[in-house]
């Protein structure tokens, strides 16, 4: 993570950092990384931390209540945001697909946050393979080559998004959450499991076992950079 946060300069003296906490491991795993400031104490910076509900059934006593306990015992600044997103998201009527949905309002909710708490930059737990993951998603399904950048300009230049996780695989982030004992929320949405990305997700782990000897997501991460524009065809409107 400090390789990452030293390549991209993404932390700098004085910011205000709102740390985006959904109750997963990533983003638990990134918020105690960045509490344990001596892992790169010299930056000088503060944070607030955001967690979106989602209201989805269930979720008050086991989620959110759970993840102000555990920020409250970090004694850090934190704030709790309840929503309905969920039933927007899964309304039979909706026009796009939940995940779209979710991601888009809870967007929103992260940058309203992050204006109301004076944050300059907003900082999200999304890892190496979800870099990886999203590149294809948006080949397979949006029609262009895109992936999350590390550090990522909003708002012409007044907010930035980073991702200190960038260099780190999911499964390790898994285990620094257990060991480190850090709370484990339910998995409250219907459709956890079955989404895009766990469909490309799939076929990842699919490539990788028919060939052992080929680091399947490791080749996609660097090809993002080692980008030959020379054998790109020109963009079309015709083509869109």
């Amino acid at each position: 993570m400090e390789k990452a946060i030293r390549e991209y300069r993404m932390i700098q003296k004085g910011d205000r950092i709102l740390v985006g906490v959904s109750g997963g491991p990533d983003s638990l795993a990134l918020l105690h990384l960045l509490h344990e400031r001596h892992i790169f104490g010299e930056h000088d910076f503060s944070m607030v931390v955001i967690h979106v509900d989602l209201g989805f059934d269930g979720q008050g006593t086991s989620g959110w209540k759970k993840l102000e306990d555990h920020f409250r015992k970090l004694s850090v600044d934190h704030r709790i945001v309840h929503t309905q997103i969920s039933k927007e998201a899964l309304d039979p009527d909706a026009r796009k697909n939940p995940c779209f949905i979710c991601s888009h309002h809870r967007r929103r909710r992260m940058y309203e946050a992050a204006h109301r708490e004076g944050c300059n930059k907003i900082a999200y737990g999304h890892h190496k393979d979800d870099i990886v993951e999203t590149l294809l998603i948006n080949i397979l399904y949006g029609r262009k080559i895109e992936a999350m950048s590390p550090v990522q300009e909003v708002f012409r230049g007044k907010m930035h998004i980073i991702r200190p996780l960038a260099y780190i695989e999911e499964e390790l982030l898994k285990k620094f959450a257990l060991e480190s004992g850090l709370p484990e929320l339910p998995k409250l949405c219907p459709v956890d499991g079955q989404t895009r990305r766990q469909r490309v997700k799939e076929i990842i782990a699919g490539l990788q076992e028919e060939e052992k000897n080929a680091n399947i997501r490791e080749n996609i991460f660097r090809s993002l950079k080692h980008v030959n524009i020379a054998f790109l065809p020109p963009s079309s409107d015709s083509n869109t």
